[in-house]
C-alpha cells in the first residue's frame, strides 16, 4: 500500500477518497535561542555605548561597530533558522455505505530539500579571507580597547563578551581548508 496521494488506489467498497490539507510548521528551538541571544547582545551593547557619554572614543567606536556587526548576524540568522512549513494531507476512510468514519489517515509530505550547496573555492585567498579577518581584528580592537580605556561596568562586560563572540564568528567564517 502506498502513502503516495499521486498515486490514487480506491478502497475497498469505495469510489474515492475526500482529503483536506494543512500546512504544518516545524523547527528546533536551538538556533533560534543563539539567535535571539546575538541580537539582545548587540542591541544591548549599543543601549550601553551611547549611555557611556564620558567614556573615550578608543572603545565607543569598536563598540558601535561590534553591536551593529552583532544584530545584522542575529537578524540573519534568525531569518535562515525560522520555521519551515511543510504540508499535512488526511484522507478520510470511507465505508462501503459511502459515508466517512471518525478515524482518518494522516498522509504527511516534507517541502523538497533545498538544492545542495557546494564550496566555490577550497583553498584560502584574499577574497574569502577579507571577511573573516576584519571582524577578528574588530574583536581584537574590541577586547583591547576594553582592557585600556575606563568606562561604565555595563560596557565593560558587554564589550568583553561582545568581543569573544565576534572572534568566534569570525573563526567560524574562515574557509575550510582541505
Amino acid at each position: 500500500m502506498t502513502t503516495d496521494p499521486t498515486l490514487s488506489r480506491p478502497a475497498l467498497g469505495s469510489t474515492n477518497r475526500p482529503t483536506t490539507t494543512r500546512v504544518v510548521t516545524v523547527t528546533s528551538p536551538g538556533p533560534l535561542i543563539g539567535a535571539a541571544i546575538t541580537v539582545t547582545l548587540g542591541v544591548a551593547l549599543g543601549v550601553a555605548n551611547q549611555g557611556a557619554t564620558d567614556t573615550d572614543m578608543a572603545l565607543r567606536v569598536p563598540a558601535l561597530l561590534a553591536a551593529l556587526i552583532m544584530v545584522a548576524q542575529g537578524v540573519f540568522d534568525l531569518k535562515r533558522h525560522w520555521p519551515r512549513r511543510r504540508y499535512e494531507e488526511t484522507a478520510a476512510i470511507v465505508d462501503e455505505h459511502g459515508e466517512a468514519r471518525g478515524r482518518e489517515l494522516a498522509v504527511v509530505h516534507q517541502l523538497p530539500p533545498p538544492q545542495p550547496i557546494t564550496p566555490v573555492a577550497v583553498r584560502p585567498s584574499p577574497a574569502t579571507l577579507a571577511v573573516p579577518i576584519a571582524v577578528m581584528m574588530l574583536a581584537a580592537w574590541l577586547g583591547l580597547a576594553d582592557l585600556s580605556v575606563r568606562s561604565t561596568a555595563s560596557l565593560t562586560l558587554l564589550s568583553l563578551i561582545a568581543s569573544f563572540a565576534l572572534f568566534a564568528l569570525g573563526w567560524s567564517l574562515l574557509p575550510a581548508r582541505r
